[in-house]
């Protein structure tokens, strides 16, 4: 089940918030520090989060592996302009960004991705369909190939971007904008650890 600190699943779920809550997860204990009721699921790892991503939530120590899969199931606000779900080895450096935009930045319906190193964006990547829709529920699937992220969007198109760091574990996890996060799982993708493919 677990071994050599492999996170196979890790799952938590908030009923109810407009914002989720601060939480701190340690081994075998969960603390919320918030006003909406909290269930968890999870191997014994340890996974600190905190509202101190750009107003948003970062999740810090938590391992994203290549041959892992990342389903994040949300709701955008029923005013959103835009939302992002981050990627990187820390708070500073972003391998994925993944930014829905209802209108923003010049873009009206379009799911913008791109990254963020030393300082600087890179090139915007636009592909795939935008399932999005203000006040309703998405679901976004993110397979970690070893030099790409493959992104399902909830009407089943796909994004595919360049893992641009190269690494083969990302610590950090962080949402941002005007969307409430109801739940994510992390899960190994292939039985087979180290081979990636159907």
């Amino acid at each position: 089940m677990f071994s050599g600190g492999l996170i196979l699943l890790a799952v938590w779920h908030v009923a109810q918030a407009e914002e989720p809550p601060t939480l701190y997860i340690s081994r075998l204990a969960a603390v919320s520090r918030g006003p909406a009721p909290l269930s968890l699921l999870l191997h014994p790892t340890r996974v600190t989060t905190s509202a101190k991503m750009m107003n948003g939530m970062i999740i810090k120590n938590m391992s994203f592996k290549a041959g892992e899969t990342l389903t994040i199931v949300g709701v955008p606000k029923p005013d959103a302009t835009n939302f992002a779900i981050n990627i990187g080895p820390d708070e500073t450096e972003i391998t994925m960004h993944i930014n829905p935009r209802f209108n923003s930045k010049g873009d009206e319906n379009a799911v913008v991705c791109n990254s963020y190193q030393k300082g600087s964006w890179g090139e915007e990547h636009r592909e795939g369909g935008f399932p999005f829709h203000q006040g309703e529920e998405f679901k976004v699937v993110i397979e970690f190939a070893p030099t790409e992220f493959q992104v399902t969007l909830s009407d089943g198109s796909k994004i595919h971007f360049p893992n641009r760091m190269g690494a083969e574990k990302y610590s950090c996890i962080g949402f941002d904008g005007e969307v409430r996060v109801t739940s994510f799982e992390i899960k190994q993708t292939c039985s087979h650890p180290g081979i990636w493919g159907n």
